[in-house]
């Protein structure tokens, strides 16, 4: 089914309302804002396993010859590919829940700021029945990108939030539901100090590589490349998500809505 087709089935006109600083359009194929480095899909290849089988001949009195039969055993390659989409760009590398995305029945991009206040309603209203009907039963692959929005804190938040993913993806994870369930707790001057303290006594990871890692921008360039993203796919705000049944592109939900809106436009 082509992507005018699905839309003219499954997307009711009026959809898509506007998160935090963001203005949508009228149609369902609004977007919004934030940037993009393109990055070829990547690709895991299991390597090629060789057997060597050694066989012996006869025999002479005067010498021995050793013959060597190698046979090469090539082992299922598995390639992850990614539909055309300015969205998944590097998806791979990105924090999921559930299955590799594309390889479920459904497969949802959120693009979020810890510290956008329309966020907090899918974070706790939305995401846990996402997770707990769909995400856990392995029917829904669950993206997140992080893109800076709203207040300066978040900024700061996210590249903390880079910076534990690439040690520790649970931690990643905790780390972020600590943001959203006390959001209106952070500001510029207090959230390194609040994130160090979180992770040294919630988690396994060492605190202060994270927050020397925050503070210098360490992995500046995983932040630009989820900003990149949003921003090739002209999305204007958070929360925005963008759903794809299998592989195929379905639309963007903008804003704050229900579950039963992601589960129908989610095909679950």
């Amino acid at each position: 089914m082509n992507r005018r087709t699905l839309l003219r089935t499954a997307v009711p006109a009026g959809l898509l309302l506007a998160g935090c600083t963001s203005q949508s359009d009228k149609s369902d194929t609004t977007r919004s804002t934030h940037t993009s480095t393109s990055q070829p899909t990547e690709s895991t290849t299991t390597p090629t396993t060789e057997t060597t089988i050694e066989q012996k001949t006869s025999r002479t009195s005067q010498q021995q010859t050793e013959q060597t039969t190698t046979t090469s055993e090539e082992t299922t390659t598995t390639t992850q590919s990614a539909p055309d989409h300015p969205t998944t760009t590097g998806i791979f590398d990105e924090p999921t829940r559930g299955p590799t995305p594309f390889s479920a029945n459904a497969t949802l991009i959120a693009f979020e700021d810890p510290s956008c206040p329309t966020c907090v309603h899918f974070e706790k209203n939305t995401y846990p029945k996402l997770k707990r009907n769909h995400i856990d039963s392995g029917e829904l692959s669950f993206v997140l990108r992080t893109i800076p929005v709203v207040d300066q804190w978040g900024a700061s938040a996210i590249y903390a939030l880079e910076a534990t993913h690439i040690r520790d993806e649970e931690a990643f994870w905790d780390l972020k539901s600590y943001y959203f369930d006390n959001q209106s707790q952070f500001n510029s001057d207090n959230i390194f100090s609040k994130t160090k303290a979180f992770l040294e006594q919630e988690t396994q990871v060492r605190g202060e590589e994270i927050i020397h890692d925050a503070q210098s921008k360490a992995q500046k360039k995983q932040v630009k490349e989820d900003y990149a993203a949003a921003k090739d796919a002209n999305l204007k705000g958070t929360p925005t998500f963008v759903a794809f049944r299998s592989n195929e592109y379905v639309t963007k939900i903008v804003g704050r809505q229900s579950y039963s809106v992601f589960k129908n436009m989610l095909g679950l």
